[in-house]
């Protein structure tokens, strides 16, 4: 059954991708995104090596550090491994773990204290699938991991099964939600008693999306001033996918512990902003997106032209509310897109980087082919 279900998978997400590139079209419009600027190819070192891959669709690479351990640098991403909706798991879309002594060698964990050092995605397996609960049975992914008190905390986005509600233009009936997930080893993680962030009674059970914020979605988490920080995307009618912001003062997973710090509504941080990960470099905090509007591939499909206008961008801020953006982040030269960026702030040999995580996309002609092949990093000097 669960072979049968990969084929329906495969479409399901093919129109969901579809979707989210057309809200972030209408998002576009009122974002002006063709306005923001494109930072010079040359500010960023990279060597286009390959960190991970020989996978199916895998991307959002979260990475931290713990010095003065065997494997200082832990990652975690999502995705399928092997073929689409990952069809030896619950759900679909899971989330799995790697890590590293110097950020260029990566091994993925595969159960019983096994690690794959060769890229061969059959051996791995997942930390984090899919529940029995209604709105975290589907989707789980874009995990944001923060070490803090020798407990990891993750924030992640989970979804119920497709069809799930009556309103179509709700990303296809699906119910979409912020999770969180603890952990003593990075490995094995107990989920959070309910959502960190889901949409109200109300706007759950709209016919329509238009008069209701939804969708809460694709995490950054930090802990920050004695609390708890938490940026998000959701969907905001007619202003497509924005960034927003949530604190929380007290225990992490406590119920309605995170409180939204602004008019969702009418004051979006930035709009046309999916996948948000913000990091703290002096006193500026920074924001990296990969929102529509980078000058697209001339190539003869309209979703083609979509996808790979889609783009790395970077945004600065002195509080984490009101933002400039920087610009847009060429893609590498031999990809038509690089996108769900992750940072990591580290030193190298006494110098302080920025590095920036991300995947590339297959792209193709005549079909676009919109899944990722492959997890890189760039980085630059600070």
């Amino acid at each position: 059954m669960k072979h049968t279900l990969c084929t329906i998978v495969a479409l399901f997400v093919l129109m969901q991708s579809l979707s989210f590139v057309s809200w972030a079209v209408m998002a576009a419009d009122e974002a002006n995104p063709y306005e923001r600027p494109v930072q010079q190819y040359d500010r960023w070192q990279r060597s286009q090596e390959d960190l991970i891959w020989n996978f199916h669709n895998m991307y959002q690479p979260c990475v931290i550090e713990l010095p003065d351990t065997p494997f200082p640098y832990l990652m975690w991403f999502f995705g399928w491994a092997t073929a689409d909706g990952n069809p030896d798991i619950p759900g679909c879309d899971a989330i799995y773990h790697a890590r590293s002594k110097d950020l260029k060698t990566w091994e993925i964990w595969c159960g019983d204290d096994q690690w794959d050092t060769e890229m061969n995605p059959e051996l791995w397996a997942p930390v984090l699938a899919a529940s029995e609960r209604y709105y975290d049975a589907w989707h789980n992914g874009d995990p944001s991991v923060v070490y803090r008190d020798g407990r990891y905390y993750m924030a992640y986005s989970a979804t119920s099964e497709p069809y799930h509600k009556k309103s179509h233009d709700h990303l296809d009936g699906q119910l979409l939600c912020i999770m969180g997930a603890t952990s003593e080893d990075g490995i094995h993680w107990t989920k959070t008693e309910q959502p960190l962030l889901i949409e109200s009674e109300e706007a759950q059970n709209a016919e329509t999306t238009d008069k209701h914020i939804c969708d809460f979605h694709r995490p950054s988490l930090m802990w920050h001033e004695g609390k708890w920080k938490l940026w998000f995307d959701y969907w905001n009618h007619p202003n497509g996918v924005c960034m927003g912001y949530a604190e929380n003062t007290g225990e992490f997973g406590a119920p309605d512990a995170f409180v939204v710090k602004h008019d969702l509504r009418t004051e979006p941080l930035i709009k046309n902003w999916p996948n948000p990960d913000v990091v703290i470099i002096d006193d500026k905090y920074h924001v990296f997106a990969d929102p529509v509007g980078y000058p697209p591939t001339e190539t003869h499909s309209e979703s083609a032209r979509t996808w790979s206008s889609r783009a790395l961008c970077e945004a600065v801020s002195t509080d984490g509310l009101q933002w400039r953006i920087k610009g847009y982040i060429p893609p590498d030269d031999d990809t038509p897109a690089c996108q769900v960026p992750q940072t990591l702030l580290t030193t190298i040999s006494g110098e302080r980087r920025l590095y920036l995580f991300y995947s590339t996309q297959r792209g193709g002609a005549p079909t676009y082919d919109f899944r990722y092949n492959r997890i890189r990093a760039m980085w630059r000097a600070h």
